[in-house]
């Protein structure tokens, strides 16, 4: 199968043509599907152990706990990645931002900012949690709510 891409800055972001034959009808299916469901981690409940899959919505922030990444969700719910913050980078196409060394935020969470001390920004989210953006990662945040 041959492929070719063509950038138009005319579509929306959020949105990829396809053209092909109808031979290949089943095959893009399945390729659309996987792409698509992709909006869930696997986490596992600290009370229990139990693993379960967690939409990217509820998810409020990230943050590093050595070589496990504790989830907070929007609800204010804990639970335990098996992934390092550093692993989490393709998590960027949905919305989500390193704010500092230890912490990625899900920045459809945020409900307001305000500048802090020292080129610092303070964000705060939906559920009222107020978090640190470092001045390393507050030029790059600011740029995303514009």
């Amino acid at each position: 199968m041959k492929f070719r891409l063509i950038w138009n800055q005319e579509k929306d972001v959020t949105e990829v043509d396809v053209i092909s034959h109808p031979h290949n009808q089943e095959r893009l299916q399945k390729m659309a599907t996987m792409l698509e469901t992709s909006t869930s981690l696997t986490v596992k409940d600290p009370k229990n152990d139990r693993q379960s899959l967690l939409p990217l919505e509820q998810i409020e922030a990230i943050s590093a706990l050595g070589h496990l990444s504790k989830v907070i969700t929007t609800q204010g719910t804990t639970y335990f990645l098996s992934k390092r913050l550093k692993d989490l980078k393709s998590l960027e196409r949905e919305h989500f931002y390193r704010i500092n060394n230890a912490v990625i935020l899900n920045l459809a969470q945020v409900d307001s900012f305000v500048a802090g001390t020292y080129a610092r920004l303070e964000v705060e989210t939906i559920s009222k949690n107020s978090y640190t953006v470092s001045r390393h990662y507050a030029k790059y945040i600011k740029e995303r709510f514009k």
